[in-house]
């Protein structure tokens, strides 16, 4: 590996179900740095709703659980894959980012087919500040999975074109390659990549027009990608997508030629994985934001008293309250027994 680009790799066995990671392209590690350093841009109070490392991990357990049985599926959608669709070349400037427009102008159930993931983001964004602004936790933590889920999906390069796993262009398994061994190879490398350049959470007006830009960034990045992964496989003489095992062992000798070639030529067209990824995260911040402005900035994932009436013990708020009333009830000063009352003047 380059020395010059910083990277080190990642030594010692990987899991070995790295292929059944949760997002089919961004895998489990990539997906973590993406949340960890999303929470760490949010501004307090918000951020110290979600930093802890239980209601972390209930996040990722959140956008990694598919809708229940009763509400939509796409509620869980984290591709949409504009090129389904249109003909229209890339940057897609007259592609109708209206839902209904779209399912006029192409069809409900090719909408459906192709991914509904800025819509159902939007969507999410509405519930999870309702949620928060009605304290109801469990609700809050669904909404906002299924908002991790479309919007870390939108990120993806390859998440938003039908030529999903590469393989329309002979670059078939270059998407894990990508999103699950080449972050696990180079976890550190990514790490400090995705802190780079933070800038303030912004609130987003029309969330949905938002999306659609990052739909644009996105695809992109496609062709440079495509063009690495070209010159890797030709150097390397490998095909990620015929070893799939290699993917969760960072020390596989023979995948190491491969991964060090597709490092130097991203590198060379300006790691656009590594942008990617930190687009992931500060957008992520910027919906997880803009959905806790619209509840009202509330500083608990928890109403002071739950809708069945009794107080939500689970609460740390609630726990200050009591111990705040008990301490009053201590200090609060009696009359003794048989002291004359002072008479008002």
């Amino acid at each position: 590996m380059s020395e010059a680009n910083g990277r080190e790799a990642v030594t010692g066995a990987g899991d070995p179900n790295a292929e059944a990671d949760p997002l089919p392209a961004w895998g489990e590690a990539a997906h973590r740095l993406i949340l960890d350093e999303a929470v760490a841009r949010l501004p307090e109070p918000l951020r110290g709703l979600l930093e802890s490392e239980a209601h972390r991990e209930r996040l990722r357990e959140a956008a990694a659980a598919p809708p229940p049985p009763d509400e939509p599926a796409d509620r869980a959608d984290p591709v949409f894959r504009i090129d389904a669709l249109t003909d229209e070349p890339h940057p897609f400037k007259d592609f109708p980012r209206r839902r209904s427009e779209a399912e006029a102008a192409f069809g409900a159930e090719a909408v459906a087919a192709a991914g509904t993931a800025p819509w159902s983001a939007a969507e999410a964004i509405d519930r999870l500040a309702d949620a928060l602004a009605g304290g109801r936790t469990d609700d809050a933590f669904a909404a906002a999975g299924a908002l991790v889920r479309a919007a870390v999906g939108l990120h993806m390069p390859f998440h938003v074109t039908e030529n999903a796993d590469g393989s329309l262009t002979g670059n078939h398994g270059v998407a894990r390659a990508v999103g699950v061994g080449l972050v696990r190879r180079y976890g550190d490398f990514y790490a400090d990549e995705i802190r780079r350049d933070r800038r303030p959470v912004r609130y987003l007006r029309e969330p949905t027009d938002d999306l659609f830009d990052w739909v644009i960034v996105a695809y992109g990045r496609i062709a440079p990608i495509l063009e690495a992964d070209t010159v890797a496989r030709a150097k390397a003489t490998y095909n990620p997508a015929q070893h799939p095992e290699d993917l969760a062992v960072p020390d596989a000798a023979a995948a190491r030629p491969y991964y060090e070639a597709l490092e130097r030529e991203l590198a060379r067209r300006g790691s656009p994985e590594a942008a990617a990824l930190r687009d992931a995260a500060a957008h992520l911040a910027d919906l997880l934001y803009t959905a806790w402005v619209r509840a009202g900035k509330p500083l608990s994932l928890h109403a002071a008293v739950a809708e069945g009436g009794e107080p939500d013990t689970s609460s740390p708020y609630w726990l200050l309250v009591l111990a705040l009333g008990m301490l009053a009830i201590l200090l609060w000063p009696r009359r003794r027994p048989g002291a004359p009352v002072e008479p008002r003047t």
